[in-house]
């Protein structure tokens, strides 16, 4: 928490026409009066105290209509995909903050679309993740990394050109109209997508993963030539004892 209070103000101090929204409930509000209470620096105090530039909500806040507002530029999110979907439907760059579950893998793709940045940034080796999927919840993040990475996102406009784009994706997907059109389709088919099923997933296992073709053109050559490459050694073995 501190890290992202010292960010969010340094950031604030170089962007002076920028203001920020915190919604903060429960323990994370708790912990947000605990740490600012703590700060030393008196220009950070003042800013996050100053309710022109730092509003802070603890209670419920409606989401989906502050996304809806021209003058919020960052969502700073956990990354569920319901946030996501908001954020991007009403264009708007994210900060990815996760905490568990899903939402690192969704922080990874909304840095990797370019559609936002990720504090997270994968620490485990592929093995290691695998084995133990959720240690990604100690990751950590300094004050230089919250304001480097909100600076880019307000200042670097392809960001805003990779959002819009991803706008238009979704508007042209159909939204509530084509997902209503495609449950009839289904209701008519009478829940039966057979005839749809992928081609590679009608062939038998050897045949999916093309292990015929893998002996017959690799296995049984290679048998072939250690064989007569076994049978040379052990005749040139024979002729120098003869």
């Amino acid at each position: 928490m501190s890290s992202l209070i010292g960010g969010i103000a340094a950031f604030l101090i170089e962007t002076p026409d920028s203001s920020v929204l915190l919604a903060l409930r429960n323990v994370n509000y708790e912990l947000y009066q605990r740490v600012l209470n703590e700060i030393d620096n008196d220009q950070t105090r003042d800013l996050f105290n100053s309710p022109g530039r730092v509003k802070i909500e603890p209670g419920f806040v409606p989401q989906k209509w502050i996304l809806q507002q021209h003058s919020v530029k960052i969502f700073l999110s956990h990354c569920g995909m319901g946030s996501i979907i908001e954020a991007l439907y009403y264009e708007k760059s994210i900060l990815c903050m996760p905490f568990n579950m899903d939402q690192f893998a969704n922080a990874v793709a909304i840095d990797r679309r370019g559609v936002g940045l990720s504090l997270f940034i994968p620490n485990l080796s592929r093995w290691e993740s695998l084995i133990t999927p959720y240690d990604y919840r100690h990751y950590t993040f300094t004050s230089n990394d919250v304001q480097e990475k909100l600076l880019k996102l307000w200042l670097n406009i392809t960001y805003q050109q990779e959002v819009k784009q991803m706008h238009l994706e979704m508007k042209h997907a159909g939204g509530v109209k084509r997902a209503v059109e495609e449950i009839e389709f289904f209701v008519q088919l009478n829940g039966s997508f057979d005839r749809f099923i992928p081609f590679q997933d009608t062939l038998p296992f050897y045949q999916r993963y093309l292990l015929d073709i893998f002996v017959v053109f690799v296995v049984l050559p290679g048998i072939s030539i250690l064989f007569i490459i076994v049978k040379c050694c052990q005749r040139r073995r024979k002729q120098k004892t003869e």
